[in-house]
């Protein structure tokens, strides 16, 4: 990935569009039908499978456009992802942010705990809000305290401990 040495601008305008996913009788459409709404204001229908409220935001010269998706619960940000520079996707609710980069989510809780999601044999790697760290992969899970008191290690044959008692290491 190549980022761009200096950016000075990178967006040039946005744009109001409410997207009609459904026609009249219900019936879901190929396409959907986009309006511009007169006074640039757009109810957020209970349904965006219905009817979706969006802002697309222009891209200048190498900047990448972004679509802003109003949904009743949510904001959902996204990129074309065969041109992104970085993150193709964000989604943010009452409860956390997510952000997608390539194949790997990252998500922030309201409490401040940080989630790495990642398809295949990385696994997950979390910071809990109490400053713990957990790695679930494949091959092992890693636990780490907030205090750092305590360090485990498993794996399917083996388990790894350092605890204030001691240090334990056994075959399972």
């Amino acid at each position: 990935m190549t980022v761009p040495a200096k950016m000075k601008v990178a967006w040039k305008s946005a744009q109001l569009f409410i997207a009609f996913h459904k026609n009249k009788q219900k019936k879901r459409r190929d396409e959907p039908v986009l309006w511009r709404p007169n006074d640039a204001t757009a109810r957020l229908p209970d349904d965006p499978e219905d009817k979706e409220a969006f802002v697309v935001v222009k891209g200048d010269g190498d900047g990448q456009d972004v679509q802003i998706k109003m949904h009743p619960d949510k904001l959902v940000l996204r990129r074309d992802e065969s041109e992104a520079i970085g993150w193709t996707g964000i989604i943010a609710d009452h409860y956390q942010v997510r952000v997608k980069v390539g194949e790997t989510w990252i998500v922030v809780g309201a409490d401040g705990s940080v989630q790495r999601q990642t398809e295949g044999m990385e696994g997950t790697a979390m910071i809990e809000a109490d400053g713990g760290f957990l790695r679930v992969g494949c091959e092992a899970e890693i636990m780490v305290s907030g205090d750092g008191s305590q360090l485990t290690r498993r794996t399917q044959y083996q388990l790894d401990a350092i605890t204030a008692d001691g240090v334990v290491s056994r075959r399972k």
